[in-house]
């Protein structure tokens, strides 16, 4: 077998990642968390297997694939196809939470940054981080909102 062939077929392993995946859908999380998730549930796999799944299933578009704030580590997110083709996406920053935006302002927005900044968007890569509604509210050092008080 051809080293790209062998990767691609279904192991015990791969199928029990993608069982923490969908337990953790909408969330981003690294590769060190996914392989606390599975170590909580009594599962070994090695860091190596969990980046290369997470990877294979980024490239077949069936996990988000993002860089963390700092840009330092990568964190995956899975979701069902509906979720990613939203013409927008929210990403929590404190929790790693993922939101699927559809939205009628949506598409005014997108328009308006073309019309008046000369740029177009890319709407199935189109993010806004912030913080989620308990994130923000997590008491002193919490993110304000934009909201009314």
């Amino acid at each position: 077998l051809r080293m790209a062939e062998r990767g691609r077929y279904k192991t015990k392993q791969q199928g029990l990642i993608l069982d923490c995946l969908k337990k953790q859908k909408l969330r981003f999380l690294t590769v060190e968390q996914f392989l606390k998730c599975l170590t909580d549930e009594n599962v070994m796999v090695g860091y190596t297997t969990v980046y290369r799944f997470l990877e294979r299933m980024a490239e077949e578009g069936k996990v988000m694939k993002l860089p963390t704030e700092d840009g330092a580590k990568i964190r995956y997110c899975f979701a069902n196809e509906d979720d990613l083709s939203k013409p927008g996406k929210l990403v929590c920053l404190g929790c790693g939470r993922f939101i699927p935006l559809e939205c009628s302002k949506m598409q005014d927005f997108l328009e308006h940054i073309y019309e008046e900044h000369g740029f177009e968007a890319d709407q199935q890569h189109t993010i806004l981080y912030g913080y989620c509604e308990c994130c923000k509210n997590r008491g002193p050092g919490s993110k304000g909102g934009l909201g009314k008080n």
